[in-house]
């Protein structure tokens, strides 16, 4: 049996040799869930012996909780058989199998998958890939990539901080690379054009072919989007938003690259939300669940007419060390065939369902919840200091750490991830969500609200 590690050695530690990759400073290192020592279902416990029930089921990638029976049998036994890469770097029997799946899961003509290490890796490759597609079908001069802004966020190379949506994870490392150029995302709740539905006849949408005629359709390669920004707070798109992008980028012989990496894999009501958009896109980026949250695994999905070309131009010149690992590969089928047999798609509404009614009536009883968005189990809510106004708290960091603790004491993880655009309550709930551990969590923010409402509003 493992002794237990003194939590305060742990932390002298994390504040001495380690820096977190995401804006935490030493001082975050003392709270509650700020070093974890175990996890199990949808909880986990931190050194301090403190059990939190996880509403973002790590950024979505641990949709099913954590150490799922199923899951782990397969990566076990896949493990002992391959426990890391292979030579030469070529697939194994699962890898090919998930290959396979996902063809048959996503929507219209996607089937070839470029395996990768993480979600970044799926992104960039996708970019890499839009440019030798047109390089091969001689439109060498095609290079440029449209994304949107504020929030979209695309991961973490110098090339996808240049198609990010966030200025606080561009500023640092300007100059950014050339080639990437941005238009206004849809948010409805703070539209950019202050129009609203239906008048507006989805201009933010439609600005978007000014962008490609602005810059000529010749020199652009792909647009690269989210359909639910959740990088600005899980800001749905507008009804017909996206089948409106998904026309004008064939009209203008654009690509169209959707980031699934956090809404795809079952967590919107449907395998992947591009599908619950009716669209399909040219290329799919695929990642964090598709490992069922056990490790670095992520896909580049492209249509078949795709995956020809790069084929017939000498196949593609892109890959990892660890991009594909087999044992990753089986864990993500096997939560695959746990999603299918639990029928969790239906779950992931019913979540949606239940969280919606108790939001809803929340902030049809309070002055500064501004709006709830959902779309399956991502999930936001932001609050405001003024509903008639829609203006932000004057301090949200305080606001966002105040709300941090007030779900620790529901035993609850709760995040207002962007303090940058205010305060927005994110949640990315585990499918194996039980009704009464979403009550605990309604419960949590309800108090939450109520507690800001008094100290802050």
């Amino acid at each position: 049996m493992a002794t237990r590690e003194n939590p305060h050695e742990l932390v002298e530690l994390a504040r001495e040799y380690y820096v977190s990759g995401f804006g935490r400073g030493p001082e975050f290192f003392e709270k509650p869930g700020s070093i974890v020592a175990s996890v199990h279902g949808n909880y986990f416990t931190d050194i301090f012996g403190r059990q939190l029930f996880d509403t973002e089921s790590c950024a979505s990638a641990a949709y099913l909780g954590f150490g799922l029976p199923e899951v782990m049998q397969a990566l076990r036994e896949e493990m002992e058989r391959v426990p890391s890469t292979t030579p030469l770097f070529v697939p194994t029997a699962p890898l090919l199998r998930l290959a396979e799946k996902l063809a048959s899961i996503t929507p219209g003509s996607l089937k070839y998958s470029v395996f990768a290490a993480n979600g970044t890796d799926a992104t960039e490759g996708a970019v890499k890939i839009a440019r030798q597609y047109w390089k091969a079908r001689g439109k060498g001069g095609k290079f440029k990539v449209l994304h949107r802004i504020p929030g979209d966020y695309h991961g973490m190379s110098l090339a996808m901080v240049s198609a990010s949506g966030h200025t606080f994870r561009r500023a640092p490392y300007e100059p950014l690379m050339g080639g990437f150029v941005a238009f206004n995302a849809p948010y409805c709740y703070r539209c950019p054009y202050e129009h609203s539905l239906p008048g507006c006849r989805l201009l933010c949408a439609r600005d978007l072919e000014r962008v490609i005629q602005f810059e000529g359709p010749d020199s652009i390669a792909c647009v690269i989007t989210e359909n639910t920004n959740t990088g600005l707070g899980i800001v749905t798109p507008p009804p017909g938003y996206m089948p409106l992008v998904r026309d004008i980028c064939t009209r203008y012989d654009v690509l169209l690259i959707a980031d699934e990496i956090i809404t795809g894999i079952a967590k919107t009501g449907a395998w992947f939300e591009s599908g619950k958009q009716g669209i399909v896109p040219d290329m799919l980026c695929i990642g964090k669940a598709i490992s069922a949250g056990c490790g670095a695994l992520a896909a580049t999905h492209v249509t078949e007419e795709i995956g020809q070309v790069l084929a017939e131009s000498g196949n593609l010149h892109h890959g990892f060390t660890y991009g594909g690992l087999g044992y990753l590969a089986a864990a993500g089928l096997a939560g695959i065939a746990y999603v299918e047999r639990h029928g969790l798609l239906q779950r992931a509404l019913d979540i949606e369902r239940y969280m919606g009614n108790r939001m809803e009536t929340l902030k049809s009883r309070s002055r500064i919840v501004g709006d709830v968005r959902m779309s399956g189990v991502l999930q936001g809510i932001e609050l405001v200091k003024d509903r008639q106004t829609k203006s932000r708290f004057e301090d949200p960091r305080a606001v966002a750490a105040f709300i941090g603790d007030v779900g620790r004491e529901h035993d609850v993880l709760l995040s207002c991830q962007f303090p940058h655009y205010g305060n927005i309550i994110t949640m990315y709930l585990p499918l194996t969500s039980t009704d009464k551990e979403l009550g605990k969590v309604c419960d949590a923010i309800e108090d939450a609200v109520r507690r800001v409402e008094t100290a802050y509003a």
